[in-house]
């Protein structure tokens, strides 16, 4: 997920002539004047100029961005950052900086495009299987799982679904709450509770919106 922003009046210092017109830094990013630049392809930047980049860092990690192509950008003195909806990056490179955490809806709002905790949009995998492969553990259901690491799922914007309402799930929420985490054992059929499991058994994530198992969810 890199990308570079096409600059303006380049060889000047960042933050100093953008857009066509002279700008000094705000105190903070709340007073400070902003830009929004809306790309033919759809990617908007929203731009801010800052005296500092600690003032930048505080401020993105506040700052929530729920939109694919949807960039918050800060420009200081010392370098410009700024961020999408997985990461703060440096925006010369696109180098990550860190994964800030996501700030949870008012109130639950099941969907199955985005995350029903957070609202963040989840993007669909190739790279996913099944949490357990033994066919004779027992199981009551079997979910897939993605097939990557969980820094790689967070990164790459990869979600669930529900099993039962379909509702959506971010891997960050589970990480960043530890909640909504079981495992098959909770799921055994009633008829058979000791019904043993040769697999052993699977942690399972669960949906926000019904308690019930979600899978990974892919094209």
């Amino acid at each position: 997920m890199r990308w570079w922003r096409r600059r303006e009046g380049g060889g000047r210092p960042a933050g100093t002539r953008s857009y066509g017109e002279w700008r000094y830094y705000a105190e903070s990013v709340e007073g400070s004047e902003c830009v929004v630049d809306r790309k033919d392809g759809g990617a908007v930047y929203e731009v801010y100029w800052v005296k500092s980049e600690a003032v930048a860092l505080e401020y993105l990690r506040r700052r929530d961005v729920r939109e694919e192509q949807y960039y918050v950008i800060v420009e200081t003195p010392e370098r410009n950052l700024g961020r999408d909806m997985v990461m703060i990056f440096d925006e010369a490179d696109g180098a990550m900086l860190e994964i800030p955490s996501r700030t949870p809806l008012p109130e639950l709002r099941a969907s199955a495009t985005h995350c029903s905790r957070c609202g963040y949009p989840i993007l669909p995998c190739t790279l996913v299987g099944p949490g357990c492969t033994d066919p004779d553990c027992g199981h009551a259901m079997h979910v897939n799982d993605f097939a990557q690491s969980t820094f790689e799922v967070i990164v790459g914007g990869f979600g669930y679904r529900c099993i039962s309402c379909d509702s959506a799930a971010c891997r960050a929420c589970y990480e960043a709450t530890g909640e909504k985490v079981s495992s098959t054992a909770a799921f055994r059929p009633a008829a058979n509770p000791d019904l043993p499991h040769p697999g052993g058994d699977v942690r399972v994530f669960l949906c926000w919106a019904c308690d019930s198992p979600v899978t990974a969810f892919s094209e």
